[in-house]
């Protein structure tokens, strides 16, 4: 009996508090990713995000200040280059949210299936316990 309630007892424990899933996800540079195992996958978004916009915001600066000087032609060119750099980030956050859907989904099952099993195992118990009696 006292083995039966020590099984109950093991098996009842609450997990850690779960990370907010939902709301982790929308964090753009790879922060998911670090958050739930996947480092290299990442970095590599952090990396192509923050290229992306390294790429933009010094083209958009120029930019404007080829258009303060009547350059239409470094206009042009600088314009190209900040819409290039926005794309990059914007499809590499893209990418992010799916694989981070990907990776919160499979969390959640992997969860599902831990707490499947300490269930079974609790009820094994309980039930081996009246057995026993």
């Amino acid at each position: 009996m006292w083995i039966a309630l020590l099984s109950l007892a093991l098996a009842g424990d609450d997990d850690p508090e779960p990370l907010p899933d939902a709301p982790l996800a929308l964090v753009p540079f790879g922060v998911p990713q670090f958050a739930w195992g996947a480092p290299g996958r990442g970095a590599a978004y952090a990396v192509s995000q923050a290229a992306g916009l390294g790429l933009a915001i010094p083209a958009g600066l120029e930019m404007d200040a080829a258009q303060d000087a009547g350059d239409d032609a470094g206009t042009e060119l600088y314009q190209g280059l900040m819409v290039a750099g926005v794309g990059v980030a914007a499809v590499s956050y893209a990418v992010q949210l799916l694989d981070g859907s990907r990776l919160a989904q499979e969390r959640a099952a992997r969860a599902a299936e831990a707490h499947a099993r300490r269930e079974a195992v609790a009820w094994f118990d309980a039930g081996r316990a009246r057995v026993a009696r």
